[in-house]
């Protein structure tokens, strides 16, 4: 490891590539102080100089209010985060989504110690926030620094609400708008070519969305990151039940699914099975609004992508990618088999408000109804990738269709579903959801 132990570095202008590419290949967990001279005839001059630069990897994230991931318990202040956060690091400023430029943050390219902070936009509160990366941006951090002891760059561009057409690409730049607020900063980065991954965590606004018209959106948005941006992964993150939607979500998790189905270098992972949490009477991760979360919901979900990313990066073995569906296939009339591409359990009946919740119960349904017919649900001992359902007075037909996750509450409740799901049987993270024809 290349060790500056607190050496000013001085560099004439000849010897500037070499010293960075030092700097980018070996720094690790160390912050540098460089100056720059110019020399001319054996005289010096102090040209610029720059203090606790680090060397490290860079993640983007963006998406709506779950992306911004707002510190609503207040735990993330800035004295209370651990000493390693001083190697999380961001660019510029959060801002929200639908409003026009506020100067001078949105211009602003200076570089900062990250904040687990993001502005709360809402009752006329703050709407834009210097060095801030929002709860799950700082966690997905602070993982990455204690695992692979390597500085991690946060650049979160995400706005809070907002349906994808307000993500769009507009004209490159356009301060006015999230894409070219983000587009910005990463430009001024230096490090728009350099990205590990892009983390995508938006859908909630599109509830009720035909599936097509959605994919169609996030392949466009898609595009224009590829065009502007070098990326190694894209992950999406698949919008779960919640934030009220009469309509549900399910059109929008099966475009997400079979975006990631047809592109190369996108993964998916979820937030179904999240663990209860511990600080809640309930174990509810949600805030009492049914759609943003507790700490814990962000931070479960930024160990998932943490996980992800050292599977992809630094050489982890166990990928926490979603389960994702394969096929669905009839055996007879009141018997189907789902499988995924990787073993899966089935997790046991949730507790919530005093009623017991079963997954045959509640989570599937068939031409977009729900069904409570399924006698019985279990992996194929025989091949653990294997879920059968049996049902007791349907008729299932080849051709039908069967979704997995169905609208967002428990039924004839207010409640949003939490659970139990189908999860990985070695990561705990949810299967995906889907709407897929019966075979």
């Amino acid at each position: 490891m290349y060790q500056n132990n607190g050496v000013v570095t001085r560099t004439a202008f000849h010897a500037v590539t070499n010293f960075s590419l030092n700097v980018e290949i070996e720094a690790l967990l160390h912050n540098y102080t460089i100056e720059l001279f110019s020399k001319l005839k054996e005289e010096e001059t102090l040209v610029a100089s720059a203090t606790n630069v680090t060397a490290g990897d860079v993640y983007v994230i963006s998406g709506q209010s779950n992306a911004w991931a707002t510190d609503w318990d207040n735990v993330y202040n800035d004295e209370n985060l651990p000493p390693n956060a001083q190697w999380v690091r961001t660019i510029g400023a959060m801002h929200v989504y639908n409003k026009s430029a506020i100067y001078p943050e949105a211009k602003n390219t200076d570089w900062y110690l990250a904040r687990g902070k993001a502005p709360v936009s809402i009752d006329g509160g703050q709407l834009i926030g210097n060095a801030m990366i929002g709860v799950l941006g700082m966690n997905v951090g602070l993982n990455l620094v204690k695992s692979e002891g390597v500085p991690i760059a946060i650049i979160n561009g995400a706005g809070g609400g907002g349906a994808i057409s307000f993500y769009q690409k507009t004209e490159n730049y356009d301060l006015d708008m999230p894409y070219g607020r983000l587009q910005y900063r990463l430009e001024a980065s230096g490090l728009k070519d350099k990205i590990k991954a892009f983390i995508w965590n938006q859908g909630e606004n599109n509830a009720g969305d035909d599936v097509i018209d959605y994919k169609k959106a996030l392949n466009t948005l898609y595009s224009s990151l590829k065009e502007d941006y070098y990326f190694e992964k894209f992950y999406v993150i698949q919008t779960p039940p919640g934030c009220n939607s009469k309509s549900g979500h399910q059109t929008i998790r099966e475009a997400q699914r079979r975006f990631v189905e047809e592109n190369e270098n996108v993964n998916i992972i979820t937030r179904h099975g999240f663990s209860t949490n511990p600080k809640t009477l309930d174990g509810d991760y949600f805030m009492p609004d049914g759609c943003h979360y507790h700490a814990h919901g962000y931070e479960v979900l930024a160990d998932w992508i943490a996980n992800k990313a050292r599977y992809d990066f630094y050489g982890e073995t166990l990928d926490y990618e979603a389960p994702k569906v394969i096929s669905v296939k009839s055996v007879s009339s009141t018997i189907l088999v789902i499988e995924f591409d990787k073993a899966v359990i089935i997790q046991s009946d949730l507790l919530v408000d005093g009623v017991l919740y079963s997954i045959k119960d509640n989570l599937f349904a068939i031409n977009n109804t729900r069904t409570t017919s399924i006698s019985n649900i279990e992996v194929l001992h025989e091949n653990k990738k294997k879920v059968r359902l049996i049902f007791s007075d349907q008729t299932i037909s080849i051709g039908d269709t069967l979704t997995y996750m169905l609208n967002d509450n428990y039924p004839s409740t207010s409640i949003t579903y939490r659970g139990p799901w189908i999860v990985d049987f070695n990561s705990g993270v949810g299967a995906i959801g889907f709407t897929i024809t019966i075979e």
